[in-house]
């Protein structure tokens, strides 16, 4: 079976890291990092992986774009 192009596994897996970002912003467990035994920097490393991961799609994307 044949790999979809290039841009729908993008789509993907921009897709599923803006549900990943969903789940711990929005979801019950913002509770559990957001309780106050957790560090004061638990959320901002959160939002550093965030941006690191899309960080990392978008020169992934641009390096797929290139080669083309």
């Amino acid at each position: 079976m044949a790999l979809p192009p290039s841009n729908e596994r993008q789509l993907d897996q921009v897709v599923l890291l803006f549900l990943l970002a969903l789940f711990l912003l929005v979801s019950p467990l913002l509770a559990w990092w957001a309780a106050d035994g957790n560090p004061w920097y638990l959320p901002y490393l959160i939002w550093l992986g965030l941006i690191v991961a899309m960080y990392r799609l978008q020169g992934r994307a641009r390096k797929d774009s290139h080669d083309l």
